[in-house]
């Protein structure tokens, strides 16, 4: 009978050291230790003590990958995020060493249709405002030229209101345009690509790698490429941004992110964005003024001369003037001229 108790008693006490340790364990892994952990996704065995918590993180100066080797070059780890990532904690991504977010803005394009993401005004200004720095991409499903500048000049008006410091992008993955010749498509994204550079901003061309070999001729593009490529060598001519893995952990989002890497530091270059510059032009229509673009007039802010001006969304773009109005909160006053006091 003691025999019995003392087998007993020493089962107990060793199944409370282990389940102590795991809740040691749990408690310190953090962000990361999930995606090194999914063997289901492919991420394979640890490579050493600690290895549950460093894929895709910084370890003493080099970035590394899901098997532990450096990713040569790396300079910066940021996210790229839409509605399916839903309310994204901006300080606390921030804080798990996220220094760029590259942010749905919509689908334009579709049969001529424009949609935004929902979530795109609150995740470019909070981020921002977390010191995070922010840009906007656009997913393009334009077959034509004059459609793809068309596209980019929407673009450019939903990208004025916030400031911008790492370079727009547009995202060319869409089966919808991959039945355009090689040559159809590269000039499509090369008509976006201009106007957005034409009004001051730095465009970025985002694809997979094998998108980018055979439906596009990248030797056509003097821009950026932004690189989708999970598992496989990130090197390609012209590349300064990586998208590693879809399977990202980030204290802050729930679920799985997109993880970014940078290899060139856009946030500390010296680019000018044309914050003063607004595509249009103004329209004087039974009394009142709208500031019309391609596919109708704008609505909300624009600055198309230097001075802002608010074009009520209510009222289908007509121009605020000689009013004071609460706009998102915070009340502004109106000029006779429209201008922002």
């Amino acid at each position: 009978m003691k025999m019995k108790k003392m087998m007993i008693a020493l089962l107990a006490a060793s199944l409370c050291a282990q389940s102590c340790m795991v809740s040691l364990a749990a408690e310190g892994v953090g962000p990361g230790y999930e995606i090194a952990n999914r063997k289901e996704n492919n991420y394979g065995p640890a490579y050493g003590p600690g290895a549950a918590l460093s894929a895709w993180t910084k370890i003493g100066n080099s970035y590394v990958d899901d098997s532990g080797n450096a990713i040569e070059g790396a300079l910066l780890r940021g996210v790229s995020v839409s509605k399916w990532q839903g309310n994204v904690d901006w300080a606390k991504v921030a804080a798990d060493d996220v220094s760029f977010a590259l942010i749905r803005m919509g689908s334009f394009g579709y049969e001529g249709e424009y949609t935004m993401d929902e979530t795109y005004d609150r995740n470019m200004r909070e981020a921002k405002a977390n010191g995070v720095h922010t840009t906007p991409y656009v997913y393009l499903q334009t077959k034509t030229v004059e459609e793809a500048k068309a596209a980019a000049r929407y673009a450019l008006e939903k990208a004025a209101p916030y400031d911008i410091t790492y370079p727009l992008a547009v995202d060319v993955e869409s089966q919808y345009i991959m039945d355009l010749s090689r040559q159809e498509l590269t000039d499509v994204v090369n008509a976006f690509c201009q106007v957005v550079e034409d009004a001051g901003y730095t465009p970025i061309i985002y694809s997979d790698y094998y998108k980018f070999r055979d439906e596009m001729d990248t030797s056509q593009f003097k821009y950026d490429l932004w690189l989708a490529r999970y598992g496989g060598d990130h090197n390609m001519e012209g590349r300064t941004m990586w998208q590693s893995t879809d399977k990202g952990v980030i204290d802050g989002i729930d679920g799985n992110v997109f993880l970014e890497f940078a290899f060139k530091d856009y946030g500390a270059m010296e680019v000018t964005y044309r914050h003063d510059w607004t595509p249009g032009t103004w329209q004087l229509i039974d009394g009142t003024w709208y500031f019309d673009h391609a596919t109708g007039h704008y609505t909300g802010w624009v600055k198309p001369d230097g001075n802002w001006y608010y074009l009520d969304p209510a009222n289908n773009g007509a121009m605020v003037a000689n009013t004071t109005m609460v706009i998102d909160g915070v009340s502004y006053t109106f000029s006779a001229s429209g201008a922002m006091q």
